[in-house]
């Protein structure tokens, strides 16, 4: 699948609006407007089976002794880039 740009022109107020939304979602801008836009035309991403997935999200809901959000949290620290090891 071909990724392309889009540029987004709209007033100040707006994209701080946006800006805001995806802070509050904890996404990227580009993550919440495709969030956001998606349904409204229609668009459903099929996840490819061959595409190795990097999250805990296939055991939110059953881990039942464990807080998910907890779970993730602390794994946040395993996509960090350790930049003294790229040295």
């Amino acid at each position: 699948m071909a990724i392309a740009a889009l540029t987004f022109r709209a007033e100040s107020d707006f994209i701080d609006a946006i800006r805001a939304y995806s802070d509050k979602k904890g996404v990227s801008v580009n993550a919440a407007l495709k969030e956001i836009i998606a349904p409204v035309v229609g668009f459903v991403r099929r996840r490819s089976s061959s595409m190795p997935q990097n999250n805990l999200a296939r055991f939110c809901g059953a881990l039942k002794d464990v807080d998910c959000k907890e779970l993730e949290e602390s794994q946040k620290a395993f996509s960090t880039i350790d930049e003294e090891m790229w040295k």
